[in-house]
């Protein structure tokens, strides 16, 4: 059905078999109107999955979240489509994308988008508009430190009683609840099994569903793992650390690139610290109009974000370099690409983290990844402060869902060589307590690995044959990052 025609579809509770379910029930599906607005000539159904807030509680509301179903190329397309979330927490998946357009699945199966639960799109929705707020002060350098911990624990304490006195259960938004959702889904919409596609964190959310639900899963897709049982927090500046370093060691064993910049890893370094004697004047302002004061932190916020751009990568040298030596154009840009408010719904992440994350962690090994002797200006790059959490005030997570998943559901795993966020061992570390699992690391690659056209491919033949032999040409001819050129 074309979209025009799914705004025209009453509000129904349906299978694909197209059998009604009794008026009221819950969980259920129901078309409706698109969330979001879908490209021009796509052919996309939309609706709704209604779930308890809270399973196992007695009068528990309802919630609602937004479903996309981008429908097969094919004539005669497969019985098991791919269910695909975006991450975060935090991320909205049906604001990510608009068009089938670049999905290779496509070609055989349907492409399903499901909203997390407590997402920008879901009823509700756990947006805290003024963390979004502060996100963006910090962003410009005019928050920092302990002011930015305080302030940013206000806020999500300001949030947490603004969505409880709406009635919002926060304890209802975890992972697991989440993969309750998805397994409500399979079966509202009548499939006997599906594939699953997670990146980041909703790798995480697609390990918990094979830990929950495994009889409908037929095989995974993990971009960039996150897996249960590490720490995030407690190593969030360590993974950055370690994908600069990659970077550093990439020129510095490539004759014309080390040539060129001799010591890159110093040149951050002394960049870092001279940002936080005076901060830089690189004439950028947020978008209100602020200038931007250019310290540290936002020196590395900056180089942080290039190492997400495979085509920045191996320009990272030269932006270094180029900014030491007064030439700040480049610099500017990724400075000025960073500003303005954070997209997350917050509460959402606080909910999952708080919950399934903080519990498990040490307050002085999260404490250390922000320390100026770590050089890196100071910056934050972990999800949630234990003080943040203290103010969410939600109550934690079994401890098995902070434990490895073990699974013999046929596995795709991909990495990228510079991800600072989740770095490839962690992809790995799966293949321990998944025997059918398959490890793909993509030279030259980052966050996000697998979406590129090798990883397309590859995907896409491991759908169409779980168990068999994967093309992995494309990535052994990988030549990386061209850390020679500018």
């Amino acid at each position: 059905m074309s979209i025009v025609g799914a705004l025209l579809v009453p509000l129904l509770t349906l299978t694909l078999s197209g059998q009604a379910a009794p008026a009221g029930t819950v969980p259920r599906y129901e078309r409706t109107a698109c969330p979001i607005e879908v490209a021009p000539g796509e052919r996309a159904d939309c609706g709704v999955l209604v779930v308890p807030e809270r399973r196992g509680v007695p009068g528990t509301r309802a919630i609602r979240l937004p479903v996309v179903i981008f429908r097969s190329r094919s004539a005669s397309p497969k019985a098991d489509p791919v269910l695909y979330m975006a991450g975060g927490p935090g991320n909205s998946t049906v604001a990510g994308r608009r068009s089938g357009k670049g999905i290779p699945f496509l070609e055989d199966r349907d492409y399903i988008m499901l909203e997390q639960r407590g997402a920008r799109h879901a009823k509700p929705s756990l947006v805290c508009p003024e963390t979004s707020r502060l996100k963006a002060e910090i962003a410009a350098g005019r928050l920092r430190g302990a002011a930015a911990t305080s302030a940013l624990t206000g806020a999500a304490a300001a949030c947490r009683q603004h969505l409880t006195l709406a009635g919002v259960d926060l304890d209802a938004y975890t992972s697991a609840a989440a993969a309750d959702d998805i397994e409500d889904l399979r079966k509202a919409l009548g499939y006997e099994t599906w594939n699953l596609q997670g990146i980041s964190y909703s790798t995480r959310l697609m390990l918990t569903v094979l830990r929950r639900h495994p009889a409908g899963v037929r095989s995974v897709v993990l971009d960039s793992v996150l897996p249960p049982d590490v720490n995030f927090d407690e190593v969030s500046a360590a993974n950055l650390q370690r994908a600069l370093n990659a970077v550093f060691d990439a020129c510095a064993v490539d004759r014309s690139c080390s040539m060129a910049y001799p010591d890159a890893r110093r040149a951050f370094a002394d960049l870092v610290a001279a940002a936080d004697a005076r901060p830089l004047a690189l004439g950028v302002v947020d978008e209100s109009g602020r200038a931007v004061e250019v310290r540290g932190a936002q020196v590395v916020d900056a180089i942080y974000a290039a190492l997400h751009d495979v085509q920045a990568i191996p320009r990272i040298p030269s932006i270094v370099a180029d900014a030491a030596a007064g030439r700040h154009q480049a610099l500017a840009a990724l400075v000025k690409g960073n500003q303005g408010p954070s997209s997350f719904a917050w509460g959402l992440r606080y909910s999952v983290w708080c919950a399934e994350e903080m519990p498990f962690e040490d307050p002085a090994r999260i404490a250390s990844q922000v320390s100026p002797a770590r050089g890196l200006g100071g910056i934050d790059e972990g999800a949630a402060t234990p003080e943040e959490c203290r103010a969410w005030s939600v109550a934690p997570a079994d401890a098995v869902e902070n434990t490895p998943v073990a699974s013999d559901v046929p596995v795709l795993v991909f990495a990228g060589e510079f991800d600072p966020d989740t770095p490839p061992s962690w992809g790995r570390g799966l293949l321990e307590t998944m025997p059918n699992a398959r490890y793909v690391e993509l030279r030259g690659r980052s966050h996000g690995a697998g979406f590129s056209a090798c990883g397309g491919a590859i995907a896409q033949a491991f759908l169409r044959e779980p168990r068999g032999t994967l093309p992995v040409e494309c990535a052994l001819k990988m030549r990386g990052a061209a850390f020679g050129s500018r």
